[in-house]
């Protein structure tokens, strides 16, 4: 054992000592590229401008079907709106879930009653004409500027009272007054939980008013209104003869939208 050791000792030696100081060389530390009795393969270089098709030729040796992409189409291009007006009619309530009954409202909403008519010529988008409650059909909205122009024929506001005779004591008395409302709710139907307003004829629905300066049609401005948006409206009349609204957009916007 102590002869091995003493062996290996000296061929150390020879190898990191002797030899480097007689052949003034480093010793060389690297593992050997070429194994002795071992071929070492030679690298193919890919051709400049080609691709390496081994995976391609390894997904033919295993029948692996080839992937292509698929072809996409461009989308047809929605064509803009041509000025025509359209009639929106009623749908079934229960569409929306909702069920819209001949009650009277409060009055919460206030509208604008000025729109620029002169300077801001506008044309009907749709139409909407009854007497009775209702959900209208969705309709599409591209516009960013909107309105509403919206009339309604009440019922005058009357009170009619009786009196009985005296005669058996305390009178008998009976009275009737007539208190009509309207009022339009503008829902997003893309959100059908989304209530975008409510709206009501600012000062009610006393025709009596009116005989000096008839407000109508009120107004109803809407700075919303995007590409593929769409919007159905929900009616409520109480003691009304008929109404009117219609969905006006500017004059300027035929052929752009």
């Amino acid at each position: 054992m102590i002869m091995v050791v003493l062996g290996l000792v000296i061929v150390l030696v020879i190898a990191f000592v002797v030899k480097p100081m007689i052949t003034g060389k480093p010793v060389d530390m690297s593992i050997p590229v070429a194994i002795p009795g071992i071929a070492t393969p030679t690298p193919t270089p890919t051709p400049v401008g080609t691709t390496d098709d081994s995976y391609e030729r390894y997904k033919a040796s295993q029948n692996m079907p080839q992937v292509t992409a698929a072809p996409t189409s461009a989308p047809t291009p929605k064509p803009s709106w041509g000025g025509q007006s359209q009639g929106l009619g009623f749908v079934d309530p229960a569409r929306y879930g909702q069920t819209p009954a001949p009650t009277p409202i409060a009055h919460t909403g206030v509208a604008s009653q000025t729109s620029g008519f002169e300077s801001n010529p506008m044309v009907i988008y749709a139409t909407i004409e009854g007497k009775d409650p209702g959900s209208t059909q969705p309709i599409a909205m591209p516009f960013p500027y909107w309105e509403i122009r919206y009339t309604v024929n009440p019922y005058e506001t009357t009170f009619t009272g009786t009196t009985g005779n005296k005669a058996a004591g305390v009178a008998d008395s009976f009275g009737t007054e007539v208190f009509p409302s309207f009022s339009i709710q503008v829902i997003d139907a893309d959100q059908p939980n989304r209530t975008v307003r409510t709206i009501t004829p600012p000062g009610g629905l006393d025709a009596s008013l009116w005989k000096d300066y008839d407000p109508r049609p009120w107004v109803e401005k809407f700075y919303e209104g995007v590409e593929n948006h769409n919007y159905y409206f929900v009616i409520t009349p109480h003691m009304v003869h008929s109404y009117r609204v219609d969905v006006m957009v500017p004059q300027r916007y035929i052929g752009k939208y």
